[in-house]
């Protein structure tokens, strides 16, 4: 029993203007996954694709060896292959051709409706962010490090404040607490630093956890 001829091998031109070869036994539902963006991975970011030519209907084994033939063939040459010597010559269904082009269109379409949808979306977000950055609170300024003693108009000794004194000032004047990050921020300590100071602050009973983390004045 002879194989059944039912396969054909196509040629598209992307988006891209590169060339896309394959094979398929529905030619109208594989073009619509193509613009769909699921057909082969090449077409998926070069869509939409436009049909260019196609061959007669053959076995999988042929079809499978002339698609093999045109991709080794230079870009300029693939669609000659694909006609060479007539043997397998470009689609005569004119009403198929027109269909295939109607639903090509309606899917162009619906992918454009769908990229000013998200357009619309990304400007929204946009948007939301802007006026969230606008609505948060200034950061704080990071505080005095060091206090200048001057006595009888001359600086007498410059005296550094201890980082315990400086983290808990911080969280003093915050009513709802601060958190690592925000100390972190704010002091220009590290992680470690802010870890071991709040650590000293809770031991010696100036600050408390309100949760993980988050520190406030007792």
């Amino acid at each position: 029993m002879r194989p059944e001829r039912k396969w054909v091998v196509y040629l598209v031109r992307c988006a891209d203007n590169s060339l896309y070869c394959g094979i398929t036994t529905d030619l109208k539902k594989r073009l619509a996954a193509h613009n769909l963006g699921k057909g082969a991975k090449y077409t998926r970011s070069r869509t939409p694709v436009g049909l260019l030519g196609t061959s007669a209907a053959m076995t999988r084994s042929e079809a499978l060896k002339l698609e093999h033939r045109i991709k080794k063939t230079p870009t300029r040459r693939k669609h000659i292959e694909l006609d060479k010597k007539k043997a397998y010559p470009k689609m005569r269904d004119t009403r198929m051709v027109k269909e295939i082009q109607k639903e090509l269109q309606s899917v162009v379409k619906s992918l454009g409706q769908l990229t000013d949808s998200v357009a619309n979306i990304v400007a929204a977000v946009e948007k939301l962010t802007r006026t969230d950055a606008s609505e948060r609170p200034k950061a704080k300024r990071a505080p005095v490090r060091k206090i200048v003693v001057v006595k009888n108009g001359v600086v007498e000794k410059i005296k550094r404040i201890p980082a315990t004194q400086i983290v808990y000032d911080l969280i003093r004047e915050s009513p709802q607490g601060m958190d690592t990050a925000a100390l972190m921020k704010a002091t220009g300590f590290n992680q470690r630093k802010v870890h071991n100071t709040v650590f000293q602050l809770k031991k010696q009973g100036q600050i408390t956890s309100t949760r993980r983390g988050v520190y406030r004045k007792i």
